[in-house]
């Protein structure tokens, strides 16, 4: 899996309406060992009903940057969610939310 293969996809809830599309991936650094390091994991996908592009990490922390481009950013992406992973599924090619 590729982050590729899913930032830019719209994702539906359980009804099947639109919440948004996938503008990037958070993961946690807790797989299997390889070499001296523990691999990657998706724990949550970021969710937005902007296509606007990635949050450039002024979602993460509340002084990120200059204070108009954050709010520039932060507004755009108002409606941004933050999704566990294991409540998204792909079930015919649609990605979803599993839970309500």
């Amino acid at each position: 899996m590729k982050a590729s293969d899913f930032i830019g996809r719209e994702v539906r809830d359980h009804e099947g309406a639109s919440i948004g599309v996938i503008t990037d991936l958070r993961c946690v650094q807790d797989g299997p060992l390889r070499g001296g390091a523990a691999l990657l994991r998706v724990d949550a996908a970021l969710i937005s009903t902007r296509h606007t592009g990635a949050t450039l990490g002024y979602d993460r922390r509340p002084r990120q940057g200059p204070w108009m481009i954050r709010a520039a950013v932060r507004w755009l992406h108002r409606e941004l969610r933050v999704v566990p992973w294991s409540t998204i599924a792909e079930h015919d090619g649609v990605l979803q939310i599993t839970t309500h």
